[in-house]
């Protein structure tokens, strides 16, 4: 381009896009404007005078560029091709151009504008990527219009399928309120999402053909640019999740029930018996005392057995992590402490250093963990005289409490076994539901115990419980 067209070189060199001329008989670079310099990374020296298709990434150039360019300006109405180019110490771009036919200096030439579209591709993309997934999640997805009466503006296929539409259209053209088995339901929701921006509810729902099933639903409430409000939501069919848990709640409802025979009825009748048996030691021959000293220790057993069952059931009954909560452990590990000094006169109980004044996630239950390792620990010793001395420790995030015994110890291969792993309960190989009950409470928690070796002889009960 001459210094004759100075007032269009100038125009040529302002336009924010990058301009390219190129020869349309050889596919030869005559002239590029700064940006489209700045853009390929190659000086304009350099640019000019190469054939446009050397500025390709290799193995993506068209057979013939140029022509590609000229059908494109004699298309009209705006046609561009999209071209992968190569850059000088960058990586390739995606340009958009679109070329007119112009007579420069008396010379027929292509003039082509290029717009680096990289980013606005890969947004393209995405977006395409995004809208398969859409179209092939298994959850319901749709956007509807901000009224119970409105109907849906788009659904995919998990939604037509979900509510039995015979196509997509005949979803779209159903009202949202017509999908809620319960209409009071439908206004509920939508007075929530003209409070909140996000709304999450489990609600009764009916396909187009009359069938109920329970939902997930999930909505968020957006504005458009023109001020129009939409929601955009997910469904997901839950019913056979709600019917479990219902089943899941009747099983909880027959513990509980079950619970108070046992703490109630059982438990009094034999506190009543117990009471008996002391009345009758005041007349009872030496004959028959042997016979009365079953009778107490048998109802002392099944007394003690009532409370560990309770103990047991409000374990199960709980669910998992809902009733955890900061407790003081230095608080229940002393008052155990004292309570099991004062129920075993002869054994030795005691703290060896200072419990952690610290709080673990647990609830009132972990009073039964200690209490039971206390008992067990006397209760399986093989001598007069016991000695238990507890501990606790802080490690990171955890608390280790451990006690230690000098009875027989526990072999290896049952180590597991006492626990009631495996066969659990009534059924398993261990001293009884007690420690069955520490395994469940701690598992509960998120912890963990096991047992060690004591040096000189004994076990070592060790709980890990998680620092509040």
């Amino acid at each position: 381009m001459t210094d004759s067209g100075s007032g269009y070189r100038a125009l040529f060199e302002h336009v924010s896009d990058g301009l390219l001329v190129v020869d349309p008989d050889t596919g030869v670079v005559r002239d590029a404007n700064g940006r489209f310099v700045s853009m390929i990374g190659i000086e304009r020296a350099d640019l000019t005078g190469r054939r446009v298709a050397d500025l390709f990434v290799e193995g993506r150039a068209p057979d013939d560029p140029v022509r590609e360019l000229i059908a494109a300006a004699r298309g009209g109405d705006g046609e561009t091709v999209e071209w992968r180019l190569r850059r000088r110490d960058a990586g390739p771009f995606w340009a958009e151009c679109s070329a007119s036919l112009a007579d420069l200096d008396g010379e027929e030439c292509v003039l082509t504008t290029v717009r680096d579209v990289t980013e606005r591709k890969r947004r393209r993309n995405e977006l395409g990527r995004f809208e398969e997934l859409v179209e092939h999640v298994p959850t319901g997805i749709f956007r509807a219009a901000f009224d119970p009466a409105g109907t849906f503006l788009e659904a995919n296929p998990t939604m037509v399928d979900l509510f039995d539409a015979e196509s997509k259209v005949d979803l779209l053209s159903t009202p949202i309120e017509a999908i809620y088995h319960d209409e009071d339901d439908c206004r509920a929701f939508f007075d929530a999402l003209a409070e909140q921006d996000v709304v999450t509810e489990k609600v009764e729902l009916r396909t187009l053909s009359g069938d109920r099933f329970w939902g997930l639903v999930t909505v968020c409430r957006f504005q458009s640019a023109e001020g129009e409000t939409y929601i955009d939501g997910a469904i997901k069919d839950v019913t056979e999740t709600r019917e479990y848990q219902q089943v899941l709640e009747e099983q909880n409802e027959r513990l509980e029930l079950l619970n108070r025979i046992v703490r109630h009825d059982i438990r009094n009748d034999m506190q009543l018996v117990q009471g008996m048996a002391d009345l009758l030691d005041d007349i009872s021959t030496e004959a028959g005392e042997p016979h009365l000293e079953t009778i107490r220790t048998r109802t002392e057993h099944v007394i003690e057995l009532t409370d560990l069952m309770g103990e047991l059931m409000d374990a199960l009954v709980a669910e998992s992590g809902d009733d955890l909560e900061p407790t003081n452990l230095s608080f229940v590990l002393d008052r155990e402490v004292r309570e099991a000094s004062g129920s075993y006169p002869n054994a030795t109980i005691r703290t060896r250093g200072n419990v952690p004044l610290v709080e673990v996630m647990a609830n009132d239950m972990l009073r039964s963990v200690f209490r039971n390792l206390l008992n067990n620990a006397v209760q399986h010793h093989d001598g007069d005289e016991p000695t238990v001395e507890v501990s606790a420790g802080v490690q990171d995030d955890w608390v280790l409490v451990r006690i230690a015994d000098d009875g027989p110890g526990i072999d290896p291969d049952r180590r597991e076994a006492v626990f009631g792993k495996g066969e659990k309960g009534l059924e398993s190989e261990g001293t009884g539901l007690g420690l069955y009950l520490v395994y469940t409470l701690v598992d509960h928690y998120g912890g963990a115990v096991w047992i060690e070796d004591n040096e000189p002889r004994g076990s070592v009960f060790n709980v890990r419980l998680r620092l509040a």
